[in-house]
């Protein structure tokens, strides 16, 4: 399983994690208008001195608008430098049938940084033109749920469309809406092809908080991710407003990976 940093975790860097939640647009624009290779060689740095060898790239430090492909270079020689691969991108996709230039920009993005997977929640109406954009651009849609109270409705949006569309599971937004994130998981596992591990402080309000201190259960979502011998990429992810995240991240990579080790040991052990 490839485990990575989400780099959304830094939304509140260009703020001095003077923000909250409830500012995200206010950040993530303070994070565009003051980007610069600078900044993101150190971003690449500190994911990379903070035990990651994988990172999810957020919007925010690869804006559509101003992507070009000479740019798009220098960004991805920078994350190699710091022995870093990126998995995924993370951005919003829009609404493509309202504003189609918009979301076909975000491919062409992912495109030109060599990445085929994006993560972006998406609506049952735009999952036609977004599968047709997927077929386009020879890349696969991880439909992340956010508003989204159950499984069901991810399943819906997803519908025929699962050779190229398929689920990122927030952990957090699920706890955020009062639904059982292990289940989530577990319900989703035939369309599972990202997972965002993240933890939140209470139902009803999205305020991530350090993996296993909230009440998204992490530990039964290790559980349920080795049940259903899930292997491919998850993000470590934890959008603080008011601390730097990296050290929280650092103490979740190594206790994610000791406990899917754990489990493997066990599940061996049955078997013997």
């Amino acid at each position: 399983m490839i485990i990575g940093f989400q780099s959304a975790n830094y939304f509140a860097r260009a703020t001095n994690y003077q923000t909250s939640m409830d500012f995200w647009g206010d950040a993530e624009r303070k994070v565009i208008e003051n980007f610069s290779l600078a900044e993101f060689d150190r971003i690449c740095r500190d994911i990379h001195e903070a035990g990651f060898d994988h990172m999810e790239l957020w919007m925010g430090h690869a804006f559509p608008k101003f992507m070009t492909p000479d740019l798009a270079g220098e960004l991805k020689a920078i994350w190699e430098k710091h022995g870093l691969s990126v998995y995924s991108y993370s951005c919003s996709l829009g609404n493509p049938v309202r504003h189609p230039r918009w979301t076909k920009l975000c491919f062409e993005t992912a495109r030109m940084l060599g990445i085929n997977l994006i993560t972006s929640g998406i609506s049952k109406e735009a999952a036609p033109v977004i599968y047709g954009l997927c077929k386009e651009y020879e890349m696969r849609v991880a439909v992340e749920n956010h508003p989204e109270k159950h499984p069901d409705e991810i399943k819906a949006i997803i519908g025929d469309y699962s050779d190229l569309l398929g689920t990122a599971v927030d952990t957090g937004w699920y706890a955020t809406q009062g639904f059982s994130a292990p289940e989530a998981l577990r319900l989703l596992k035939d369309s599972l092809i990202h997972v965002h591990l993240k933890d939140v402080n209470e139902v009803g309000k999205h305020n991530p908080v350090a993996l296993g201190s909230g009440i998204a259960n992490i530990e039964a979502c290790i559980d349920a991710l080795k049940e259903i011998k899930y292997d491919q990429s998850l993000s470590i992810e934890q959008e603080s407003a008011s601390y730097d995240p990296t050290k929280d991240c650092t103490v979740a990579l190594k206790w994610v990976r000791e406990s899917l080790d754990k489990k493997v040991i066990e599940t061996n052990s049955v078997e013997l």
